[in-house]
């Protein structure tokens, strides 16, 4: 009657505390004796415990979860990092690649063969890559010499002898400091334009808009 008592009491406190325990029977004598697989009483509260391999689970899908959002956040980096990358090179103009002829050099080639002062080189990137160089010779008289942007050679001329105010834009250059081909040089990176423009120089170099005076070879960058 006794032990019955000692059990009932101890299942109550383990109901009470909504926890488990394993009872323990005496016989009496001073050595306790273990109670046998069958004697156990686990009490179990509202919540189930999980299974060793349910925790296994789980943790195998958090590491999964992970590893797929560690992925995606280096794939989202990689083309962050190429976008920069894209950019970089449009600041620098490398959509229009000059070739193995700078401006400078394409000047150089239109003065040689028709004497005058420059008013304008662009780099022509329609297809034919030709650099468009206008030289005035006098008045309103302009040639129009197109340079090969690979090998430097004059491959087309054309002349204007009626150009809009080419006679104001040729007194005013021919009196400067700074000509087209030093304004080139006063900037750095592939310019891909250079021309006269409001009483100044007005050079591209890529995306980059830059301005340079006439009696100066000092840039400034617009924007």
């Amino acid at each position: 009657m006794k032990r019955n008592a000692v059990i009932a009491a101890l299942t109550a406190v383990a109901v009470i505390g909504g926890g488990a325990a394993a009872v323990a029977v005496s016989s009496g004598d001073d050595a306790p004796a273990t109670a046998s697989p069958a004697d156990r009483v686990s009490l179990v509260s509202g919540q189930e415990t999980a299974a060793p391999a349910d925790r296994d689970d789980e943790q195998d899908d958090d590491r999964d979860a992970k590893g797929e959002h560690d992925r995606d956040d280096r794939d989202d980096r990689r083309d962050d990092d190429k976008d920069d990358q894209d950019d970089r090179r449009d600041d620098k103009g490398a959509s229009a690649d000059p070739g193995n002829v700078t401006a400078a050099q394409a000047i150089a080639a239109a003065l040689k063969h028709t004497s005058g002062t420059v008013l304008s080189a662009d780099l022509d990137d329609d297809g034919d890559r030709r650099w468009e160089v206008e030289v005035a010779t006098g008045g309103s008289t302009v040639h129009e010499i197109d340079v090969d942007s690979t090998t430097g050679k004059v491959v087309r001329t054309e002349t204007d002898r009626d150009e809009d105010d080419a006679a104001a834009e040729l007194k005013a250059v021919q009196g400067a400091k700074v000509s087209a081909r030093d304004a080139t040089a006063a900037v750095d990176g592939a310019v891909t334009s250079v021309e006269f423009d409001d009483g100044r120089w007005e050079v591209e170099v890529g995306e980059a808009d830059w301005t340079v005076p006439l009696d100066t070879p000092r840039a400034s960058r617009e924007g």
